[in-house]
């Protein structure tokens, strides 16, 4: 008797749908705009349940086609374009398809005013309600909700730094705090508490031996983004001039951003490039007197400066410190230090020595020694 009773059960089109059977059952509003979209006109003398429920079922094949022609529309669009790489799962016709770009019959209709008129009669307010039915006409059965899934590398990085590949990527310049020199590098700090990482290789164009000879820490530095390390939250970059004089079009475009349209205009970004190199010289000039291994001297020739050219040598005077390092030693020594000198590498240019000699307590006095003729 039961699977007699379930055999001569009717499912009604919306039955098995997210509507509310209020808006189908007991209000009938969903019939309603079906029949309101196909402009079709009640005759008493139909079956009017068969009549709505027929309704229903074309205005449900009308959107349901026109979904499929945007789907293909928007394919081929992007497709001419950007060649064979779209993504059916990411395309959501709610967010990517714009309401002037829909041709089916029940976009033709005013749900919000229908929905007013709901509201004065008394009845509340079911203008959310209305939309519903217009979607689930549109996409049957589709839960507006994306699945949850395991937070990768990148957006992981996205979540907890809120950074993109657009606020973030290679060949951007970045600005950052200092915050630990080590063996192979130094350690700098982002807005954001991003850490970043300058490594020893990319803190000069020339040969670096150590990390402090080049950035003390706290100092704040201007670099430029080499890699983004997602998966280790970590930002590589550099302070090389010859990273610095690259222009935006030689970095890897990163993969997530849209490529770049067949009529960009390329020659002409190279255009505004050129201009903008003699703004980006001055700003690397800056830079070089700053952190940079070498200038000119008055001779002409090239000498090193703003690091100190490390030496092998025997003397128990010697250090290859730095400045604050071999006064610090001096003062620490007290009074049997006065009188007495130590010597380390000038940071000058590499042929040059500086001499700390502790005159009195308190008092240091600083020689700089030219060396010339020297063995080499």
């Amino acid at each position: 008797d039961s699977i007699e009773q379930l055999a001569n059960q009717f499912l009604h089109p919306l039955d098995d749908t997210r509507l509310h059977p209020d808006v189908y059952h007991r209000n009938n509003w969903a019939i309603k705009i079906a029949i309101d979209a196909l402009e079709r006109l009640e005759d008493s003398s139909r079956d009017k349940e068969s009549f709505g429920i027929k309704a229903l079922r074309d205005v449900i094949d009308n959107s349901q086609s026109e979904v499929e022609r945007l789907f293909k529309d928007t394919k081929h669009e992007w497709e001419v374009h950007y060649g064979p790489t779209f993504d059916v799962a990411a395309w959501d016709p709610r967010v990517n398809v714009p309401a002037d770009f829909w041709k089916d019959k029940v976009e033709e209709l005013d749900l919000d005013a229908f929905a007013n008129m709901i509201e004065e009669s008394g009845v509340g307010k079911w203008n959310s309600h209305l939309k519903m039915i217009k979607w689930e006409f549109r996409l049957p059965y589709e839960d507006p909700r994306k699945p949850m899934l395991p937070l990768s590398g990148e957006s992981l990085f996205k979540l907890i730094t809120g950074e993109t590949d657009q606020t973030l990527r290679p060949g951007k310049e970045v600005t950052g705090k200092v915050v630990k020199n080590g063996d192979f590098g130094s350690r700098v700090k982002l807005e954001g508490d991003i850490p970043a990482f300058i490594p020893l290789r990319s803190l000069a164009d020339e040969h670096v031996e150590a990390a402090e000879d080049i950035v003390n820490v706290g100092t704040v530095v201007t670099a430029i983004i080499t890699e983004v390390k997602k998966d280790h939250f970590t930002v590589d970059m550099s302070l090389r001039m010859e990273d610095f004089r690259k222009g935006q079009l030689s970095w890897q475009r990163p993969p997530s951003l849209d490529p770049l349209d067949v009529c960009f205009d390329t020659a002409a970004a190279q255009k505004i490039e050129l201009e903008k190199s003699k703004e980006r010289e001055t700003r690397l000039e800056a830079l070089q007197l700053k952190f940079g291994p070498a200038k000119l001297g008055e001779d002409g020739t090239k000498k090193s400066v703003g690091k100190i050219s490390r030496r092998a040598c025997a003397h128990p005077a010697f250090r290859n410190a730095r400045n604050d390092e071999v006064n610090k030693e001096l003062k620490e020594g007290g009074d049997e230090m006065v009188g007495e000198a130590l010597i380390r590498p000038s940071n000058k240019h590499s042929d040059c020595l500086a001499v700390h000699w502790l005159v009195k307590t308190g008092s240091i006095k600083i020689i700089e020694v030219n060396e010339e003729e020297k063995d080499t």
